[in-house]
Parts: structure tokens; sequence; C-alpha cells
């Protein structure tokens, strides 16, 4: 008879991981993070995680809406203005154990495939409230920085903001001990209408080696395009006078713009300018 009933519970507990795994949702997060390590100044960014048939997309809030409308209106015709905010985002797909990584660098939209990431979270005993919800201390050491999370158990999801994931339950806060980056739950509702395929332009399929290499030849000449007349600009002083730059002052000062905010989330993937 006990058999029979941790059976019938096994079952049950199998159906309702199935059932929530196959929903789709919309997961809210807002992001503070440093550009600049050095600096005091925090930017914060609205981003949203989609998790739909063992897929899940994580980006700018600002894009999926931008990506919604273009959708609707592509369907019907019409034209609209699209955004190519694809700054974090991560598309992941669990059932091939893949991870891409996306960025924008000019006029050029880059995928980097790879493995999913293996995390080896710690889980401390250590619980707290936050919000609604019951939360529990997570530690991990990933990619040059140490993270401290808080998932909860109360929503049957293991996944978190950019590419974190593989706790009991949703991550609900997220920062690093640096205080570079911090992610924070902001709400969760079903969504069965946004198709995670979808980007407003075509990637470019690179290697993590060759997008180091893109980085540094954008920060040996960063005003290539504009020289070699690929990209026509007009400048203009105050008066409206066109003129012609002084192109080795303002490579100086692009580069240097560069070295400041080299900070990405995950570190040890920051590219050694000299």
């Amino acid at each position: 008879m006990e058999w029979k009933n941790l059976f019938k519970i096994l079952i049950f507990v199998s159906m309702f991981s199935n059932i929530t795994y196959a929903q789709s949702y919309k997961i809210s997060y807002r992001m503070n993070y440093k550009p600049d390590s050095l600096s005091e100044e925090i930017q914060t960014k609205d981003m949203i995680l989609l998790i739909k048939n063992n897929q899940s997309k994580f980006y700018s809030k600002d894009q999926y809406l931008n990506d919604s409308i273009v959708i609707e209106k592509e369907k019907a015709g019409a034209n609209v203005h699209k955004k190519y905010d694809y700054h974090f985002m991560v598309i992941k797909d669990n059932r091939e154990k893949k991870t891409n990584r996306f960025t924008v660098l000019l006029r050029d939209l880059y995928k980097i495939s790879g493995a999913n990431p293996l995390f080896k979270w710690e889980i401390s005993k250590v619980t707290k409230k936050i919000g609604d919800y019951n939360c529990q201390k997570a530690m991990l050491t990933y990619s040059g920085r140490t993270w401290e999370a808080w998932f909860t158990n109360d929503i049957a999801l293991q996944n978190g903001p950019y590419v974190f994931d593989g706790l009991p339950g949703l991550i609900v806060y997220m920062k690093d001990s640096g205080n570079n980056y911090e992610f924070s739950f902001t709400g969760i509702k079903k969504d069965e209408t946004t198709d995670i395929r979808y980007l407003s332009a075509k990637p470019l399929d690179i290697t993590a080696k060759q997008w180091v290499k893109v980085q540094k030849d954008h920060y040996n000449d960063p005003y290539r395009e504009m020289k070699t007349g690929n990209v026509k600009v007009r400048w203009q002083d105050k008066d409206g006078k066109e003129f012609v730059p002084d192109y080795k002052e303002l490579t100086k000062n692009e580069q240097q713009y560069i070295k400041k905010h080299n900070n990405p989330i995950e570190l040890a993937g920051a590219v050694r300018y000299p």
C-alpha cells in the first residue's frame, strides 16, 4: 500500500513539473549596473525573462515591447520602427543544452553560441522574506565574480536573470560582491503571445575568440567605417558649417571611453586593452 501511494505521489510531482514547464511565463527584473567599475554611477535597465517550451530569452523590456508591436504590425503588412537594444540578451535552449549570448557593436548584432554553463551553487540554510516570497540564500563563483542569490520555492521555476539558473526555485534577487550588478524580481505572469525566436535583425554568428578580436579591432580604429566612407557622416559645428574632424583626437577620446566602460557581467571575458 505504501509503495502504491509513493508511486501516485511521484506521478503527481512529475505531472506538476511538466505542466509548470510547459506553460509560458514573462518574468520581470530590474537590473542596476555600473558600466564603469571605478565610478559610482549606476544605470538602471528593466529586463524581461520569457520562458516557453524548454527555451528562455532574457532581454530588455524596451526591446520586448518593440518586438511585440513589430510582430503584430508585420502580420498586418504594416511598416514599423525597429529597435536594436540587444545588449545583455541571452537565449537558452535547455533541450539542446545551448546558450546564445548576444551583443551589439555599431550596426551589427553578434551571436556567440556555447554549451549551457554548469553552476556550482552553494545553498545556505539562511532564509528571509523578499516581498511576498519565502526565499533562501545561495552563493556562486562564476566567470570572475562572486554572486549572492536568493531564490524562492514559491515559484516552481529553476530560472533566473541573464544566464543564471539551476536553483530549486526562481531567483528573485541577485548581486555580485563588488556591487557592479544587481537583479531584482519585479513580477511574473503567464504569457502565450511572444515568439522567443524573433529578432529584429539577423545576427552574425561568431566564436568568443572572434568576438574579442572584433572588440580589439574596433578599439584600435573606432572610426574606420567613417574614414573609409562606408558610413556617411556630415560633421557640422554649432553654426551648421561642415568641417573635417580630427579623427586622431576622436579616436583617443573613444578609446578612453571604451576602456572605462569595460565591465561586463562575465568579468572573465573582459577584453584587455592596451
